[in-house]
């Protein structure tokens, strides 16, 4: 196992610090961040920035992004958010490049399997993974922290799979839930 540079280890010293200040942050002032919510597109950047960079609140986010699509301009909600959600994946990608000497081999059937899918399918597989709704993307940015794919790629990948997720979330929260169920035949 090759050891660390003294630069991969302050990069990931600070990122694992600053996750860990995040989630603390989080739990200690969930009020605040309720306030947070209700200064517009700034608030709703900032709690996607926290949420996205930890792995305590990740459904917050989502139900922000939901809600405020229906007050504010949807278009901008997801947009915003979007980029407030790829802003603190950033965290989770340099806690897994901090980490890799730590986890790779404890976990090698999956930083394979990771691997292998990455250099298969590259940023598409991450577009992909973080469009979609399930909580498995944070531990994935950790992992291509972990193999070293490029930093840049990850974050325009994670930017635009965001913002779609954000973009469908803030207009389904400007149609309204009524109307999304009533779109769906459901009677309410």
């Amino acid at each position: 196992m090759r050891k660390p540079t003294k630069r991969e280890a302050i990069i990931g010293g600070i990122s694992i610090a600053v996750t860990i200040a995040l989630s603390f942050f989080i739990l200690q002032h969930r009020t605040y961040i309720e306030q947070i919510s209700q200064w517009g597109y700034v608030g709703l950047f900032i709690i996607s920035v926290l949420t996205n960079g930890t792995f305590i609140l990740p459904g917050l986010g989502i139900i922000i992004t939901f809600t405020m699509g229906g007050v504010l301009d949807p278009a901008i909600v997801g947009a915003v958010a979007g980029i407030g959600e790829a802003v603190g994946a950033i965290g989770a990608y340099f806690t897994g490049y901090a980490g890799r000497g730590l986890f790779r081999d404890s976990n090698n059937g999956l930083y394979l399997r990771l691997t292998n899918i990455v250099e298969r399918h590259g940023s598409k597989a991450i577009f992909f993974v973080s469009a979609a709704l399930s909580p498995i993307f944070y531990p994935f940015a950790v992992c291509l922290g972990m193999i070293r794919f490029g930093w840049v790629r990850f974050f325009l990948a994670t930017w635009a799979g965001r913002t779609v997720k954000s973009m469908v979330l803030a207009y389904l929260g400007y149609l309204g839930l009524k109307a999304v169920l009533r779109w769906l035949g459901v009677d309410i």
